[in-house]
């Protein structure tokens, strides 16, 4: 009878690690996917980025890759974050400006 209770408690803990490796491989290829939105540069979920930023000192226009917009009614980009961008978001990748 013992037996039989040490085996279900061998399933249980199999079947945790198999679910939880299958669910890692998922988030694996989620994110290669992700990552993959231009050329060059990463998408936007892929640095966890935000158009509302909530640390003081590190919005988007205090980070070394921001790029103003060059006229009225284009927005800012980032030179490594794909699309518009704004001067206010932030994201992980955020390096400060040199002074």
């Amino acid at each position: 009878m013992m037996s039989d209770h040490v085996d279900d408690g061998a399933r249980r803990r199999l079947l945790k690690k198999t679910v939880g490796a299958g669910l890692g491989v998922v988030l694996i290829c989620a994110t290669c996917r992700v990552a993959a939105a231009t050329p060059g540069k990463l998408a936007k979920e892929a640095v966890k980025y935000t158009d509302a930023g909530t640390v003081e000192g590190k919005d988007c226009d205090d980070c070394s890759q921001f790029v103003a917009a060059a006229s009225l009614g284009e927005s800012p980009t980032c030179r490594i974050v794909d699309g518009p961008i704004s001067p206010h978001g932030h994201c992980i990748a955020f390096s400060p400006k040199s002074r």
